[in-house]
């Protein structure tokens, strides 16, 4: 008898776990359909036109305007059960790449790298992975070659932790061959911010210092810094920003002559108890830091604009609340002048 009644209080546990999964997962892609509005996600080309994108009734979208010509009409669209992660605008900015995947990544782990010509509006797909593609950036030279961070597992590492990527490593794609290329076999459990550099054999990311971590409180001290990964002998790579110090590094771009980084880090707390992240300026020569914006908000995706004189980023005015509400702002770099860039879809 006690057997069967601890094999019924089993059977019942787990009736009920699999219920609340479920219902999880039916809350989940409920919020998914009602995302709406701005992303953080978007890439600025030499002439000055914005690439964005946008979520309309939950379904994302792509759109492109500059100065002398606004799309009323998204050049991508996908169905609400997808998402757009990343974008990218080739080197000759005749074609834009982007990543797609599926909301739910516990259930179907997938993601497809894609290209649309922008003024044919015709797509090929590139790449298809059964792992996630965080991030992707053209060689900002050559437009044969697509760099991207993949993770392998999307999970949680603790029960009270939500599923994110890990295991990441640095890949590249070459389109005219297809072949792809893996640069790092690290397995790293953060990466991002992927840099390529337009005048060396080399890529930058964002990760953990952890290399020589042998302890959990070794663990637990290591910050996220920029990394220098030559292309060609990717194990020598090296802590590119300030070795030492307490902030961790999160969204950064090359300055125009890749002798420095533009990063994001958090400054102070608010009174509300919500971190304000802000830009700062890294000169590599001087090992010198800098505070460059003062905006006391969620300063962050800093991208380098036309002629390397300004600097784009994004400002989330509702950081730490469950919806987001990015805006765009761009910074000139001799002056530090910071003003709001008028986007359509920007309210």
């Amino acid at each position: 008898m006690k057997k069967k009644w601890i094999v019924s209080i089993v059977t019942i546990s787990g009736l009920i776990t699999i219920t609340l999964i479920g219902l999880g997962i039916i809350f989940d892609q409920e919020e998914y359909e009602k995302r709406e509005g701005f992303t953080s996600i978007y890439d600025v080309a030499s002439d000055g036109s914005i690439a964005y994108v946008f979520y309309e009734k939950g379904k994302p979208g792509i759109y492109l305007e500059n100065n002398s010509k606004i799309q009323s009409n998204p050049i991508v669209q996908l169905e609400d059960t997808q998402e757009i992660l990343d974008i990218s605008f080739s080197a000759d900015e005749k074609e834009l790449a982007y990543v797609v995947a599926y909301k739910s990544k516990e259930i179907d782990l997938k993601s497809v790298i894609k290209v649309i010509n922008i003024e044919s509006s015709k797509m090929k797909e590139l790449v298809s992975e059964k792992a996630l593609v965080t991030e992707i950036e053209y060689h900002p030279k050559n437009e044969d070659f697509i760099y991207y961070l993949k993770a392998q597992t999307f999970e949680n590492y603790s029960p009270i932790a939500s599923a994110r990527p890990h295991d990441f490593d640095l890949f590249s794609y070459q389109i005219s061959s297809g072949e792809t290329t893996k640069h790092t076999n690290l397995k790293k459990y953060m990466m991002q911010s992927l840099q390529v550099s337009s005048t060396e054999n080399k890529a930058y990311v964002s990760m953990f210092d952890d290399e020589h971590a042998e302890t959990a409180d070794d663990i637990f001290a290591s910050h996220q810094r920029i990394f220098e990964i030559p292309l060609d002998n990717p194990h020598s790579y090296q802590v590119a920003s300030l070795k030492e110090g307490n902030k961790d590094i999160y969204d950064f771009t090359l300055t125009p002559n890749e002798d420095g980084f533009i990063f994001q880090a958090v400054n102070e707390t608010g009174d509300n108890g919500i971190y304000q992240y802000e830009l700062f300026h890294y000169n590599r020569e001087t090992e010198e830091e800098k505070q460059i914006t003062d905006l006391k908000e969620h300063t962050s995706n800093p991208t380098l604009g036309p002629d390397g004189k300004v600097i784009y980023f994004m400002v989330d005015k509702q950081f730490g609340s469950r919806d987001s509400d990015y805006h765009l702002y761009r910074m000139d770099i001799n002056n530090g002048e910071v003003e709001t860039v008028p986007i359509r879809h920007d309210s």
